[in-house]
């Protein structure tokens, strides 16, 4: 009997540091790729750039204002991401490299951590690996995190792993040395992203209800609160003491509050892949977790479609690859044997693991899951700013006046995703009237009205359109840079009409000037 556990155990461990092998080997290759193809910060980012800049032109003493697009934003936005890039220029390394390399790092940091806060979880190695595999081989899993902006959302994201890991040791078996990791890791998901922080005290909080059954684990969890709040102080209260509470509360007010089921379903029938395996085995493990009852597995990924639809999708990006183990390894051989003998039998004690056929039918739907991964690598790599934007900047900054501000029409409705719009105030060094970024931070209610007004007039397809959103939201230029190949192609006769003279154009953007 003692052979035949042992046996059973190093099957078992063969079987999980195979796949985790793979999930961690071509999970870190997949997550590299699109950075190098790019050459260039993927989506956005400029306006981290500047913050950066901010950083060392004050000798890394926290700015009272982002110098970015000129229109006094509060530095309120968690610094440590900042500090991170800001440090390394000083050694060198250019901003936009620190914008490249450094979400790639700590992006492909959350394949193996993902496995401890899965093991955690699940309290099963084979199965901590396979939902690991499938959370490294989902695109949508990183490539938010890939982008510029990744430098703080992936750092917050990788934080915040880490602190459920040692939030959910401590709340199970509490000990101070837990309790020290939790309060630092959480601490650092405070100080490097503001929707991540959100998610960790939310995910602490559920969590508590079901795992705290002790006076010694309540102790711990105050604890953790508190050292949490009084690590994070030097920064949020340096904010407060010179902006007030209007700054977090404006940014609070960019979220979207709104309870809708409707996402909530959109999001469960999602499928990143040409074939829906991950999606299929989600549904399955679903089932199993309504099952088994693990309400806190479901309260978990579910809550955020009733309290902020923004940070949904974050969470389930965690709870589905978990869903989707337990799917396949619980629930498929259950409907197999169901098949076969008309007999409902959930297999106990990993016993799919001496099935053959199971074990390569699973590796034959990784490696499918890694090719759809390589493929869209060269998809994400598009998603960038492109050499004719940057040849535009880069002449707009040498050769117009430092108080010059633009209208740029882009043509591209999803203003906030514009690149042309965000990185154009950090490369050309000049105020661009319709970039949205940064705004959250001083529009508060204001900031949708503001979004859905700069959207329209990127879908303006005519003068009288232009004029009277510009009037309606108040925005002031003296130069209009167009991009030709989306908007309308008798724009540029209208805006000469109006006084502009073309002063550029490179083939894809025409500037004028007044």
């Amino acid at each position: 009997m003692n052979t035949q556990l042992k046996l059973r155990h190093v099957g078992e461990l063969e079987w999980t540091w195979t796949i985790l092998g793979l999930a961690i080997f071509f999970g870190t290759f997949v997550r590299v790729l699109p950075v190098f193809l790019a050459g260039f910060p993927i989506n956005d980012g400029g306006m981290f750039l500047v913050m950066m800049r901010d950083l060392r032109g004050s000798g890394f003493a926290l700015p009272m204002y982002t110098t970015y697009n000129q229109v006094n934003i509060p530095y309120a936005y968690p610094p440590f991401g900042f500090y991170l890039g800001a440090f390394l220029g000083v050694i060198g390394i250019s901003g936009s490299q620190v914008l490249m390399y450094l979400p790639s790092v700590f992006t492909v940091l959350t394949v193996p951590l993902f496995y401890l806060l899965a093991k955690q979880i699940m309290a099963d190695r084979p199965r901590a690996a396979l939902a690991t595999a499938f959370f490294a081989f989902a695109p949508g899993n990183y490539v938010w995190l890939l982008m510029g902006g990744g430098l703080t959302r992936a750092l917050g994201t990788l934080f915040f792993i880490a602190s459920l890991i040692f939030v959910l040791r401590t709340f199970q078996k509490p000990s101070w040395r837990m309790t020290g990791l939790a309060i630092a890791s959480c601490a650092l998901v405070v100080l490097s992203h503001p929707q991540m922080a959100f998610l960790t005290a939310m995910s602490c909080l559920i969590f508590g209800v079901f795992l705290i059954r002790s006076r010694s684990a309540l102790i711990h969890a105050v604890v953790i609160a508190a050292g949490t709040l009084l690590l994070t102080s030097p920064w949020w209260g340096v904010v407060i003491f010179r902006h007030g509470l209007a700054p977090f509360l404006s940014a609070s007010q960019s979220g979207d509050l709104s309870v809708s089921l409707a996402a909530l379903w959109e999001n469960l029938l999602s499928r990143q892949t040409i074939l829906p395996f991950a999606t299929l085995f989600r549904w399955l493990g679903l089932g199993w977790a309504i099952y088994k009852r693990r309400f806190d597995l479901l309260i978990w990924g579910f809550l955020p479609y009733f309290i902020d639809q923004r940070s949904a999708s974050i969470v389930t990006s965690f709870l589905y690859p978990m869903l989707a183990a337990y799917g396949f390894l619980d629930i498929l051989p259950a409907l197999i044997n169901f098949i076969r003998a008309r007999k409902w039998i959930v297999e106990k004690d990993n016993a799919f693991m001496n099935r053959h056929a199971f074990s390569m039918s699973l590796l034959g739907i990784l490696f499918y899951l890694i090719i759809e991964c390589f493929v869209h690598a060269y998809v994400i790599r598009n998603v960038t700013l492109s050499y004719a934007s940057r040849d535009m900047m880069s002449w707009v900054r040498d050769n117009t006046p430092a108080d010059g501000s633009f209208l740029i029409l882009t043509g591209r409705a999803d203003v906030m995703t514009d690149s042309v719009q965000e990185w154009f105030p950090a490369l050309a060094e000049r105020h661009s009237a319709a970039t949205l970024q940064g705004l959250e931070w001083i529009l508060g209610d204001g900031f949708y009205p503001r979004w859905n007004d700069l959207s329209a007039l990127q879908s303006c397809r005519d003068m009288a359109c232009v004029d009277s959103l510009g009037s309606k939201i108040n925005i002031e230029y003296n130069y209009v840079i167009l991009d030709v190949s989306q908007t309308p192609s008798d724009f540029s006769d209208l805006f000469s009409a109006k006084g502009y003279a073309e002063v550029y154009g490179n083939g894809q953007y025409v500037v004028f000037g007044q």
